[in-house]
């Protein structure tokens, strides 16, 4: 689609020249161009989004697609981040938003884990002590109101009281553990019914760490996709200047349905087991050298799966057709800071409550908005140009 396309007669922009106009600042005319994909795929499903513009009379490359097997090939294969076949059913301007901000480009590889991001914030030092001196217990359960105050009930059934919160949990929590959607004490009826509907993706993860890098001295796919059981294997090297080093194989990354299949299968032995039995099937060299370290399962093999998360209940956001609207209600919560009859204290971020699920920058913005969103409330004062004067709906969802 380097070339943009044409449908029913209305010119698309290319996703990559979106991608230029951003990034050389062009932003009235990257909405504008935006604008008219959301237009015409507000309500499309990836896969329906897909068919109008790839067997249609003028298909981006000259060349439609055949079914089922382009569509088929296409759901193995994805765009570069592994089989979308199991989320053909979101909205296609959710799986198109991600690539024209460019999330799944220029990735890099963190050897000390993501995990180091968090701790390293924790480590800081604010104002004599450090984020994690702060943290004041582990585990948050219901938030309710008393008066003008928020009471928050913690892991341990003590009751903490607050001027005012911002709640990252995912939507799911938000309902669930939190109890926000009860009632109107927090969340107006739109808010809460967008933290009920959007929709959060199963998934399951499996890693591996192996005995050495074998794939490498054996000159193995780094990577497989396939249609079969074992979807995505991925042969990770986390010490490249240690030839010697231990191996680390992402056997199982999987979403929805695929994901779903898993749950059946609780012992992770046993679930290796048959990811490697299927893989043995059509790569028997990559599946004979699949054995965890010592041929300990249970250190040598993690997996995890979402769904089953009592702290998730799901992996990501990911909005089906239709649903963007209710991002731009979970987005903008936050400016209900200016209004003192819409100010309940209570703030939602997190990625979940961004147009980018799953992924840090959503997370990080709606943070920011939050933030200023209490000192607003507070009675501080902010700088010009900060999210509650100067973001607006740019869009028409």
């Amino acid at each position: 689609m380097q070339d943009g396309c044409k449908i029913n007669g209305i010119s698309l922009v290319a996703p990559a020249e979106i991608t230029a106009m951003l990034r050389s600042e062009r932003f009235r005319e990257a909405r504008t161009a935006w604008q008219t994909w959301l237009d015409l795929f507000r309500d499309s499903s990836f896969y329906a989004a897909i068919v109008t513009i790839f067997t249609g009379p003028c298909p981006p490359g000259g060349t439609q697609w055949e079914r089922p097997y382009d569509f088929e090939l296409f759901g193995s294969l994805g765009i570069g981040s592994g089989g979308f076949l199991p989320v053909f059913q979101a909205g296609f301007t959710e799986i198109l938003r991600l690539v024209i901000n460019g999330y799944m480009d220029d990735q890099r590889l963190i050897s000390c884990g993501i995990s180091t991001l968090a701790e390293r914030i924790a480590g800081e030092n604010v104002s004599g002590s450090t984020v994690a001196e702060r943290i004041r217990f582990d585990g948050v359960g219901r938030i309710y109101k008393e008066g003008a105050e928020i009471k928050l009930v913690t892991e341990k059934d003590e009751i903490a009281t607050f001027d005012r919160v911002i709640v990252t949990s995912n939507n799911r929590a938000m309902q669930m553990v939190h109890c926000l959607t009860d009632d109107e004490t927090f969340l107006s009826r739109d808010v809460s019914r967008a933290v009920r509907e959007t929709h959060l993706t199963g998934s399951s993860k499996l890693f591996m760490l192996t005995r050495d890098k074998f794939w490498i001295n054996k000159k193995l796919p780094v990577t497989i996709q396939s249609d079969s059981f074992a979807r995505g294997v991925y042969c990770l090297d986390y010490e490249p200047h240690n030839p010697d080093g231990r191996g680390v194989v992402l056997l199982s990354y999987t979403w929805e349905d695929d994901a779903h299949k898993l749950l059946s299968v609780l012992d992770k032995k046993e679930r290796c087991e048959c990811f490697v039995d299927d893989l043995s099937t059509f790569h028997p060299e990559l599946a004979r050298h699949l054995v965890p370290a010592d041929e300990d399962y249970e250190r040598c093999v993690l997996h995890h799966d979402w769904l089953t998360d009592p702290h998730s209940c799901g992996a990501f956001k990911l909005n089906y057709p239709g649903e963007d609207v209710y991002s731009q209600r979970l987005f903008f919560q936050f400016q209900t800071a200016n209004d003192p009859a819409s100010d309940t204290g209570l703030y939602l971020a997190g990625c979940g409550c961004s147009f980018t699920g799953g992924w840090i920058e959503g997370a990080v913005q709606t943070a920011i908005n939050s933030a200023c969103a209490v000192i607003r409330s507070a009675g501080g004062d902010l700088l010009p140009g900060n999210p509650l004067d100067e973001i607006r709906s740019a869009f028409c969802y």
